[in-house]
């Protein structure tokens, strides 16, 4: 999986920010690694270990939730698992409500920013 979001500065520069469970560990069965790049300038990497995938998990929404709440959009996403997009729940559920966590968190934003 991988996740890149961006903004515009205060300044005007692009900001982008990176998820990915690319990077391996030798420590724990799951990894994940954040990168933070302004411009083309050099990127800050922060990389985590977690024991389990649920941990991962709740880890991933929490950054990518607080990123899209500080202004960021998504600019690219990939992944090997082709649900990755799409609500979770039953097939029923994904079908009444095909929009994914990226998707739901940016509607919700755009509907915060349309009210307020």
């Amino acid at each position: 999986m991988i996740v890149t979001l961006m903004k515009h500065g205060k300044d005007g520069r692009l900001l982008y920010y990176t998820i990915h469970d690319r990077q391996q560990s030798l420590t724990s069965p799951h990894a994940l690694t954040t990168l933070f790049r302004t411009g083309s300038g050099r990127e800050r990497e922060r990389h985590y270990d977690f024991e389990t995938l649920s941990r991962m998990d709740a880890m991933i929404r929490s950054l990518l939730s607080r990123r899209i709440r500080d202004g960021y959009r998504l600019l690219y996403s990939w992944s090997r698992d082709a649900n990755w997009g799409e609500a979770p729940g039953s097939a029923e559920a994904r079908a009444a409500s095909p929009i994914g966590l990226l998707s739901k968190a940016n509607a919700a934003l755009d509907a915060r920013r349309a009210s307020g």
